[in-house]
């Protein structure tokens, strides 16, 4: 048999490396060893040994299992004791050494097992003799590998996201009504066969073992795939992950599957580790013995419209972005819009952009103007991957001015005026009597009186308001101020009615605030407010202030 270069060994080892196993246990190889041997003579010269074939070292064995011994033939029967003082095996571990009867066949097996992924070397000494004393001139050498180390081949995990089953349920609920009622939602659970292993199910990703998968599920499950049938027991005692957490550990055609009990922690990076665990022939875990995957981190809220606090707006709907995909039914099913001055929740309808990130609710009906609202998710929002998402954010809309009409065939002229401020008073009302006669004072007209009928009727009105969540001159029994001020035994020919709400103030900071946007108003104008404070048949006037919650409402009436 001639000698294989050493040179094209490696070249010879990546093929043989990328078979899968190669079990070479029962095949020996023999390399023919030649000897120089001394003819039998009584007399005359040393035997001159012969040249060897090759000082290159001969291949007796590629992937070589780690348990099968090599065999070295030769041609002449040897003497036992010199071939094995002269042995030498590199990287040394013990061996055992045995003959055929004829001696011309030594075997070489390993005292234990033989290293994975590894190179020896064996040496046959120059001072090893044949039976008749004859010695080789120089040393022989023979090489030999051993197949690779049994590894992790593949690791698989879910990543975030949902099914196939929850995309299509997602399509169908793409625009639903919310109620207060609460609907099951789907808590993307897969069953045994689609979960982890072959073949791999929906949502779950292969990966090398040297890969980081980042925004992995945190319901995910962890199976590791080997290159050889492992050691079951061992590798269930070697298995570890950190930060550590409880899970149960089961085969599945040969993968180790790490199936959780509770869910991962999002944003968490987690670590496997198998180090030092052997597979069924003894042979230690090589490769790379632990890796990681980053769980996706819950879904945050990333913007809102209107903004955050915001004041004096009008929308006609409310929007919320966020990070990741939300799980549309939760989610619709804890979002709750409340108006803050009544209590009440808003109706209305969600809808979602196709990545589900984005959901907007429109009302049934325009919010409320002056209203202070209070939006949330509260308990059982989750976002696509089933992780708990909370936000609670609130907005005011703009309070409106509420225009009444003057007596007709009023005429005043324009002019600029400087307004003093209002005189102190022991109530509010006649503070607000005060604002009211400063003005008039200021544009040249006569004081008005504070009447109690007209104040009682002026503070059952805004009460109805401001307990009723309404805001109008028709009151809910579709009375006017006409009709109500005739109900309350007051007398008149002329009539006038300012009202005004605000949300957040004290009363007086109220009544500062709207007497102050009642007197911006262009004068003379036409069916203004200001008009009903400088009306010239003015001679009496209520003020009515009811408050609930932090919503304050004030009514003015006005008469002859």
């Amino acid at each position: 048999m001639s000698a294989t270069p050493f040179a094209s060994l490696g070249k010879l080892l990546s093929r043989h490396r990328a078979i899968t196993r190669v079990s070479l246990a029962a095949i020996s190889f023999t390399v023919i060893a030649a000897f120089s041997q001394q003819p039998a003579v009584q007399a005359g010269p040393q035997a001159t040994p012969v040249t060897p074939e090759s000082l290159l070292p001969q291949s007796v064995g590629i992937a070589l299992d780690t348990q099968a011994p090599i065999t070295i033939s030769f041609e002449s029967p040897m003497d036992p004791a010199s071939v094995e003082s002269a042995f030498e095996l590199l990287p040394a571990q013990p061996v055992r050494l045995s003959w055929n009867d004829a001696h011309t066949v030594l075997t070489v097996a390993p005292g234990g097992q033989w290293r994975t992924d590894e190179r020896y070397l064996v040496v046959v000494g120059s001072e090893s003799a044949t039976s008749l004393g004859a010695n080789l001139r120089s040393a022989q050498r023979f090489a030999f590998t051993t197949l690779t180390a049994p590894a992790v081949t593949d690791f698989q995990v879910h990543l975030a996201g949902p099914d196939l089953a929850g995309a299509k349920a997602e399509a169908a609920a793409k625009e639903v009504t919310v109620r207060s009622s609460v609907m099951a939602a789907d808590t993307g659970a897969r069953t045994d066969d689609d979960a982890i292993g072959h073949p791999i199910g929906a949502g779950a990703t292969s990966q090398l073992p040297t890969d980081t998968p980042t925004k992995v599920s945190s319901a995910t499950s962890i199976s590791m795939d080997f290159s050889v049938p492992m050691d079951r027991d061992d590798v269930e005692g070697r298995f570890a992950i950190s930060p550590k957490i409880d899970g149960s550990l089961t085969w599945k055609r040969g993968s180790l599957v790490f199936t959780p009990t509770e869910r991962l922690h999002p944003g968490t990076r987690y670590t496997i580790t198998l180090i030092g665990a052997h597979d069924l022939d003894g042979n230690v875990l090589g490769g790379t013995g632990n890796f990681s995957f980053i769980v996706q981190s819950s879904a945050q809220l990333l913007k809102t419209d209107p903004g955050l606090g915001a004041t004096g707006v009008e929308p006609t709907s409310v929007s919320m972005w966020f990070s990741h995909r939300m799980d549309r039914n939760t989610t619709n099913n804890a979002l709750r819009i409340t108006d803050t001055v009544t209590g009440g929740a808003v109706a209305g309808k969600a809808a979602w952009n196709d990545q589900s990130t984005q959901v907007t609710f429109t009302p049934d009906q325009p919010l409320a103007a002056g209203h202070a609202f209070d939006v949330s998710l509260g308990k059982g929002a989750r976002d696509a991957d089933g992780n708990a998402v909370k936000a609670k954010w609130s907005f005011s809309t703009k309070a409106p001015i509420v225009v009444s009409a003057p007596a007709a065939g009023t005429a005043v002229s324009m002019r600029s005026v400087s307004i003093p401020p209002a005189a102190p008073a022991t109530t509010l009302a006649g503070y607000a009597l005060n604002q009211v006669n400063a003005a008039r004072a200021a544009y040249g007209f006569g004081p008005l009186v504070l009447d109690a009928s007209i104040s009682a009727v002026a503070a059952s009105h805004a009460m109805d308001q401001a307990v009723n969540g309404y805001f109008s001159h028709y009151g809910l029994d579709g009375s006017t101020r006409e009709t109500r001020l005739r109900r309350g035994g007051v007398s008149f020919g002329w009539s006038g009615e300012n009202q005004c709400y605000l949300v957040g103030r004290s009363q007086q900071g109220t009544l500062d605030w709207c007497h102050a946007q009642f007197m911006a108003e262009p004068y003379p104008g036409q069916w203004n407010h200001i008009g009903n404070i400088l009306n010239p048949n003015a001679r009496r006037m209520g003020v009515g202030i009811a408050q609930v919650g932090s919503k304050i409402v004030i009514v003015w009436d006005f008469t002859d």
